[in-house]
């Protein structure tokens, strides 16, 4: 990252870890050879951890090493609706849409600190709660030959309902709470891809995608830099046989400048990203019995 000439060394940098495991059991019901209806539920737990330095040098002057605070050991089992149908309009031309709900996290968990240059506060527990969005997709697949589709989708999130951020710090003589507002919004994507899949032999598909920024460049955070998305897909099957077959994918993200203008503890941190690009990589193999 780029970090101007206002980036003073010892701001008070943060370390955040997040993971999420899940499963979604479903059901769908065919209601004539032209529409289908499925639902479920995504069931996801999740794990939070954040470490905090404190800036002891916004305090005054000298050269103090920097305070730690961390939220520890911060969980939550939540549940995720969705639903949705497909409907063939025509013998090459398939529609579906999809809708899914809004998930409430509330994570819980202790609140540790250290290296304090005041009064390390009484309060040992924290609890964070957030809105994972709700959001539609719709798509339309078209058949060009028996083999090849070219596939087009389109989507709205509700980025808005995470804008909000609530934190409650338990334990002390008194229970201090507060919002944060990220000042997010709802955001859009669409796509396009195209499938070419044989019975026998290979098979490939390649796509492109865009999704907005949640966030304008004015309101963005350091803790979370989302900016707009690109996303461009590949992969490759092959059947070895009519039991065994595998497939091999990857898929190249850009996720933006991510322009960061922040004032934090004292110090201004700015500046953007220079390489902001990641790569996923993957492959299955598939046996039947």
């Amino acid at each position: 990252m780029n970090y101007g000439d206002d980036f003073v060394g010892r701001y008070g940098a943060q370390r955040v870890e997040l993971a999420a495991i899940g499963g979604s059991p479903s059901i769908a019901y065919e209601v004539n050879d032209r529409l289908s209806l499925g639902a479920g539920v995504s069931i996801i737990y999740t794990q939070f951890e954040q470490s905090i330095a404190i800036n002891h040098s916004a305090l005054g002057p000298g050269t103090l090493p920097d305070g730690k605070v961390k939220f520890d050991n911060m969980d939550d089992l939540g549940y995720q609706p969705f639903m949705g149908l497909t409907y063939e309009l025509s013998d090459s031309l398939f529609f579906g849409i999809t809708y899914r709900a809004e998930m409430d996290v509330n994570l819980e968990g202790d609140l540790n600190f250290r290296n304090l240059e005041f009064p390390t506060p009484q309060a040992d527990k924290i609890e964070i709660d957030w809105d994972n969005p709700q959001l539609i997709k719709a798509g339309l697949s078209y058949k060009l030959a028996p083999s090849k589709r070219l596939i087009f989708s389109a989507g709205w999130e509700d980025w808005s309902a995470f804008s909000e951020n609530q934190l409650a710090i338990t334990g002390g003589a008194a229970d201090p709470a507060g919002v944060l507002d990220r000042r997010f919004r709802d955001t859009w994507n669409a796509g396009v891809a195209f499938v070419s899949a044989r019975k026998k032999g290979g098979s490939y598909s390649v796509g492109f995608s865009y999704d907005s920024s949640p966030v304008r460049n004015k309101d963005r955070t350091i803790d979370l830099p989302f900016d707009e998305t690109y996303k461009l897909s590949a992969a490759y099957g092959w059947n070895l046989g009519q039991s065994m077959g595998f497939a091999l994918g990857g898929t190249l993200i850009y996720f933006g400048e991510g322009k960061v203008d922040q004032t934090a503890q004292g110090v201004r941190f700015k500046g953007e990203f220079d390489t902001n690009i990641a790569m996923f990589l993957g492959g299955t193999l598939r046996y039947v019995f």
